[in-house]
C-alpha cells in the first residue's frame, strides 16, 4: 500500500506546544507502518497558516491524489489538513473521490455519521483555536503597548532597537542625515524629487542600504511621527487575503496607543514639515493653472501655517490666499479646527508686498546693503560643503566607470554586463554633474554681484510690463523669505473693502 503524509507547522505555531514538523512526521510514519504501508511519500509545508489551502507541499499532494497515486492519506490531526472547515470538507471529499483512505496519527475518526460529525466538529474547533491564538497574541500587543514598550523592531532608519528595554535609541549618524532631510525641505524649501537628487548626489547612504534614495523613503521620514518622538500602535488592522498577502485598514484613532521614544527633531519642526509638505502638493504644477508671485511664501498670521490659493465665484472668478487648515482635507480628517483667519485676494497682497519693495529699494538701498551684509554667512558655507560632497560623489563614479571599462578589457564582464554598468553609472553621473553646476554657478558670483542683480531686478520688474509673472516671481524669490499676512477688516459680500497687515521677511531680516 502507498501511504502520503502531510504535515503542516505554521509561522506562528510557538503559540502551540506539540506540532513540531518532526514530532508530526515521527507520529504518521510509525501509525503508516501499523496500517501496512509498503511505500511512503511524505508533503512537508514548514512556514505556511492553514487558513489558506493554496499552499507548495498540499498542492502538489492534491494534484496526485487527482491521479489516484496514494491508497492511504495521514496527517497528525485534521487542523494539519486545515484550520477552515470548507477547506477541510474539500480535501476529505478529494481523497474519497481518489478511492483512498483519510486517516490522521493522533485521533481516529471511523467512517460512520457519528465519526463524519465528529470530524465536522473538530474543523470548528480547529477555527476556534485559531481566532484564540490571534486573539491573544493581539492582547498581547496590546498590553505591551499599553505599558509603553515598542512591539517589534520595524529598523527605523535614524534608530537603533533597545531590546532589553522594548525601545529605540538614536543612532547619532542616521539621526544627522534625518535632520539634514528636514532642513532640506523646511529652509531650502525643496520637494522630496530634489531632496533624494541631493542626497544621492552626495553620496549618503540610504535605508535601503546600497540602493539610491527614493521619494517614498524621504516622504516616509517627512511624515512619520517617530521622528518627533511618538509611535502609534493599534493604528492599523491587518487581515490575511492570501498566503503572502495583507489587507490594512485604519483603525479610529481612538484605539491608537502612543509609545514615546527619543525624538529626532521638534514637535514644531514635524508640524511645520507636514504643512510644508502639504503646501508643496498644492504647488505642484499640475495643480496650479495660474502663477502666482508668493505661492509658497505666504504664511497665516492667526495660527503660523501654510496659506494656499483658493478660489471662488463662477463667471469671474476670484483667487485667494486662504489659511491650509481650512482646505487641507488631512487636517480636517484629523480632527483638527479650521483657522479663523479670512481668506486674503492675491491681488491685494501682491501689489502690497510689490509696491512695499519698490519704496524700500528707494529709501537709501535698504535691499542692496542687506544682500551684500548677509551674502557671505551660513549659506555660503552650506554651499561649500555640499559642493564638496557632490565632487567627492562624482569622483568616485568616475573611478567606478574607469573599473568597470577595466575589468571589461581583461574580459571579466561581457559586453551587455558593461552595458547595463555604464548606463547606470552614466544616469547617476548627469545627475551629479548637473547639481554640481547648480553650486558652481551659486558660488562663482559674488556678494555684490548678487546684491546689484537683485536690486535691479526690482527695479526693472516695477517699472516695465514686458517681463512675465514668473520673472518676476523669481526675483521676489530672491529676496523674500516669508509674507506673513492677517484680514483686518470687517467688511463683507460685495462692495467689500479689505484690509491687511502684513508682516515681510527679507531671508532673515523682518520689516
Amino acid at each position: 500500500m502507498k501511504a502520503a503524509i502531510y504535515v503542516r507547522v505554521s509561522t506562528d505555531q510557538q503559540a502551540e506546544k506539540g506540532y513540531s514538523i518532526a514530532t508530526q512526521l515521527d507520529a504518521c510514519r510509525k501509525y503508516a507502518v501499523t496500517l501496512g504501508a509498503t511505500s511512503i511519500e511524505e508533503f512537508v509545508d514548514d512556514g505556511y497558516s492553514g487558513e489558506f489551502i493554496d499552499r507548495p507541499a498540499l498542492t502538489k499532494l492534491r494534484e496526485k491524489l487527482a491521479r489516484k497515486e496514494f491508497q492511504t492519506v495521514i496527517s497528525y490531526a485534521p487542523d494539519r489538513l486545515s484550520r477552515n472547515t470548507i477547506h477541510l470538507l474539500i480535501i476529505s471529499e478529494e481523497i474519497v473521490k481518489a478511492g483512498a483512505l483519510r486517516k490522521f496519527a493522533s485521533i481516529n475518526f471511523e467512517a460512520t455519521p457519528e465519526g463524519e460529525l465528529m470530524y465536522k466538529f473538530q474543523g470548528i474547533v480547529a477555527e476556534y483555536e485559531k481566532e484564540k491564538i490571534k486573539e491573544r497574541t493581539m492582547r498581547g500587543k496590546r498590553g505591551k503597548a499599553a505599558k509603553g514598550l515598542v512591539i517589534s523592531n520595524t529598523r527605523p532608519f535614524g534608530y537603533l532597537f533597545d531590546a532589553a528595554n522594548s525601545t529605540y535609541k538614536i543612532n547619532e549618524t542616521e539621526a544627522d542625515i534625518v535632520r539634514m532631510i528636514f532642513d532640506f525641505l523646511l529652509t531650502e524649501k525643496m520637494g522630496t524629487a530634489r531632496i533624494c537628487k541631493e542626497l544621492n548626489a552626495r553620496g549618503i547612504p540610504s535605508p535601503r542600504a546600497k540602493k539610491a534614495w527614493i521619494v517614498s523613503s524621504v516622504h516616509r521620514i517627512l511624515s512619520n511621527t517617530l521622528y518627533k518622538g511618538i509611535i502609534y500602535s493599534m493604528k492599523y488592522r491587518y487581515q490575511k487575503i492570501g498566503l503572502n498577502k495583507k489587507k490594512r485598514t485604519l483603525r479610529p484613532e481612538a484605539e491608537w496607543i502612543p509609545v514615546y521614544v527619543p525624538a529626532i527633531i521638534d514637535e514644531v519642526t514635524w508640524q511645520a514639515a507636514k504643512d510644508q509638505l502639504q503646501a508643496n502638493k498644492s504647488l505642484a504644477k499640475r495643480n496650479i493653472k495660474q502663477t502666482y508671485l508668493l505661492n509658497g511664501l505666504v504664511i497665516c498670521a492667526v495660527c503660523g501655517r501654510a496659506m494656499i490659493i483658493s478660489h471662488s465665484g463662477c463667471q469671474k472668478r476670484i483667487s485667494y490666499y486662504a489659511c491650509l487648515s481650512q482646505k487641507s482635507i488631512s487636517s480636517t480628517y484629523a480632527g483638527h479646527k479650521p483657522c479663523s483667519a479670512r481668506q486674503v485676494p492675491t491681488e491685494l497682497l501682491e501689489e502690497y508686498v510689490f509696491k512695499y519693495l519698490f519704496e524700500l529699494l528707494y529709501k537709501s538701498g535698504d535691499i542692496a546693503a542687506y544682500l551684500e551684509m548677509h551674502a557671505e554667512d551660513q549659506d555660503l558655507q552650506k554651499n561649500k560643503t555640499a559642493l564638496a560632497q557632490i565632487s567627492k560623489a562624482a569622483q568616485d563614479l568616475q573611478q567606478q566607470k574607469n573599473a568597470v571599462i577595466r575589468w571589461f578589457r581583461q574580459k571579466i564582464l561581457s559586453a551587455s554586463e558593461i552595458e547595463y554598468q555604464l548606463a547606470d553609472i552614466s544616469k547617476q553621473l548627469a545627475d551629479i554633474l548637473e547639481l554640481k553646476s547648480a553650486y558652481e554657478t551659486k558660488l562663482s558670483v559674488s556678494a555684490a554681484n548678487r546684491a546689484v542683480e537683485t536690486t535691479a531686478a526690482l527695479e526693472l520688474l516695477v517699472s516695465a510690463k514686458n517681463f512675465t509673472t514668473e520673472e518676476k516671481r523669481s526675483a521676489l524669490r530672491a529676496i523674500v523669505d516669508k509674507v506673513i499676512v492677517k484680514r483686518v477688516d470687517n467688511t463683507r459680500g460685495r462692495g467689500s473693502c479689505p484690509e491687511i497687515n502684513v508682516q515681510l521677511t527679507l531671508k532673515g531680516l523682518a520689516h
